[in-house]
């Protein structure tokens, strides 16, 4: 789930007596928890692999994070690698400083990226955050970006969600968990003409109940190549679900490993 998008158009407005709060403010108290079971480290190791057959080189030596949220991936990546990360939710980096992980972070939308130390080796964005930007320009913008912060030989590794995964995993699914002393209900709702899937998550801690309203959308794999190429990249592999470098149909996530054209 992203935290790195303002607003984006027009969506129809969901009414709650609960308190709103911005996707990642409440949800960053638990994140960590409810991303227990994430395969941080089958992440990293297609990402480095992936990079190693592009360049020969094991261990790149500066890597970029978009929408790095607590930072707990970057425990999975070489130590000897300088990292740095994006992300728009001061919560969730807050939980990264609090935890004491390494690396330099850095507030901002990725829509408007602030300078940074570029060129980089490696450039990541992981666990569907590109999901999140619900117009295709901004897609664009965000690809045409990475493309100018990209060492000469550098590689963009990213994931993204499946309509399949949406439709199969989350629509309709209702969950309640708790931890520790915050009990969180999730409600998903896809919809297929737009391709936006809704979640709502509601936190009660105490006394204290609030609310965070999340869209992902979900975009067929010619629109993912049409942007890159578009973007002045060039698509060297596709992925499913960190398993192999093959597509699937029946994949939930793809992986894309590019460089610049």
């Amino acid at each position: 789930m992203d935290r790195n998008t303002g607003p984006q158009g027009k969506r129809s407005r969901i009414i709650s007596p609960i308190a709103q709060k911005k996707p990642y403010t409440s949800f960053s108290a638990v994140y960590d928890k409810a991303m227990r079971g994430a395969a941080y480290s089958l992440w990293a190791k297609m990402a480095l692999e992936g990079y190693k057959e592009v360049t020969g080189i094991r261990i790149p030596n500066k890597i970029l994070d978009l929408g790095c949220g607590t930072c707990k991936f970057w425990r999975h990546l070489p130590s000897q690698s300088g990292i740095w990360g994006v992300d728009c939710s001061e919560e969730m980096l807050s939980e990264a400083e609090k935890a004491g992980i390494r690396g330099t972070r850095v507030l901002s939308d990725l829509l408007s990226l602030p300078a940074l130390p570029s060129p980089f080796d490696l450039v990541l964005s992981v666990h569907d955050t590109l999901n999140y930007f619900l117009e295709e320009s901004h897609l664009r913008k965000i690809f045409l970006e990475i493309a100018t912060i990209l060492e000469a030989s550098g590689v963009f590794f990213f994931d993204v969600s499946t309509e399949r995964n949406f439709e199969k995993h989350f629509d309709g699914k209702i969950l309640e968990e708790n931890y520790g002393g915050t009990r969180l209900l999730w409600e998903n709702e896809y919809s297929k003409g737009e391709g936006i899937l809704t979640t709502r998550l509601r936190f009660r801690s105490g006394s204290e109940e609030t609310e965070e309203i999340h869209y992902h959308k979900a975009y067929p794999l010619e629109v993912w190549k049409f942007l890159l190429e578009s973007s002045g990249m060039q698509i060297l592999k596709i992925g499913s679900d960190y398993k192999s470098w093959k597509v699937s149909s029946r994949a939930d996530y793809l992986n894309f490993l590019c460089r610049k054209a």
